[in-house]
């Protein structure tokens, strides 16, 4: 049962996430769907950009941030002036994981590897306007996708060293870490190529049933979850078919939608992912 600090953690990180959500929420109307016709079936999809002029908005390369001076805090386009509403789902959601977060790893955890913790984070931080855009234009765009693996592999890479390192400590006189510690990033790593591959091959088999930013997302989701174990992965993939499958049911049985309607990946990939990483890994699958 989480104590007093625990709580006291949880409630600060969950105040941090409605900030940072309130931010990173503005990033959500950048993003436009994309259709494009027969004609042009190869075009690529547009870039994010002002919903209210149309101007390019630049994102950062090593970042999954807009890099406009200003742009989080005030929403303003650098071309029109006008301002770019943030998102209460966003920001409510984001300081419920962050809170979340707090819960799981609590005072403890977060003192025994900050690293993870922080991976922890950064993850829930750039899950929601991810799962928000993709709800919203059914699109997981590069934007955020491909610069969320530069922060995120240093920071889940790092954890598992410090974890392995923390769990056999170094004999006197000896090397802080040895070579047997690095060798614990072959786990998330492993994840990632894993992951990356098994979507790849869905999307190659049936390309209408995958989208292209569900295979480019599935690395990231692989790289969390090897952290935590092949079991990890195994749960959290089937965690997000599941969900997707009971989703999907539930429309048709309503007469929302149709065999051919399409739904969102993204959300469930995220979800299933963070539900394992903060409440673990189902007894079933790890023996």
């Amino acid at each position: 049962m989480p104590g007093f600090a625990d709580i006291a953690l949880a409630l600060l990180l969950g105040a941090a996430g409605a900030g940072a959500g309130a931010a990173t929420g503005r990033m959500v109307p950048l993003f436009a769907r994309h259709e494009p016709s027969a004609e042009d079936d190869d075009a690529p999809p547009p870039p994010p950009a002002c919903p209210h002029c149309g101007a390019a908005i630049p994102f950062l390369p090593w970042l999954p941030a807009v890099r406009v001076r200003g742009f989080a805090r005030s929403g303003r386009c650098p071309a029109c002036g006008e301002r770019v509403p943030s998102s209460f789902g966003a920001a409510a959601a984001t300081a419920l994981l962050f809170a979340a977060v707090g819960l799981a790893v609590g005072v403890s955890g977060a003192a025994a590897n900050p690293l993870w913790t922080a991976a922890l984070l950064f993850f829930a931080a750039v899950g929601v306007p991810l799962a928000a855009v993709d709800i919203r234009v059914h699109r997981l765009p590069n934007a955020l996708v491909a610069p969320a693996y530069p922060v995120a592999v240093p920071l889940v890479a790092g954890a598992a060293v410090w974890r392995h390192a923390a769990r056999t400590p170094a004999a006197p006189g000896a090397p802080a870490l040895a070579g047997t510690d690095l060798l614990a990033v072959l786990g998330p790593l492993g994840g990632m190529a894993g992951l990356a591959v098994l979507y790849w091959l869905l999307w190659f088999i049936n390309p209408a049933g995958m989208g292209w930013g569900d295979v480019k997302s599935a690395g990231l989701v692989g790289l969390y979850l090897g952290f935590a174990g092949a079991g990890a992965v195994v749960a959290g993939t089937l965690a997000a078919f599941l969900c997707a499958s009971v989703f999907g049911l539930v429309l048709l049985a309503l007469r929302r939608a149709t065999r051919r309607t399409p739904i969102p990946f993204g959300p469930f990939m995220l979800g299933g992912a963070l539900a394992v990483l903060l409440a673990g890994v189902p007894s079933a699958l790890t023996g």
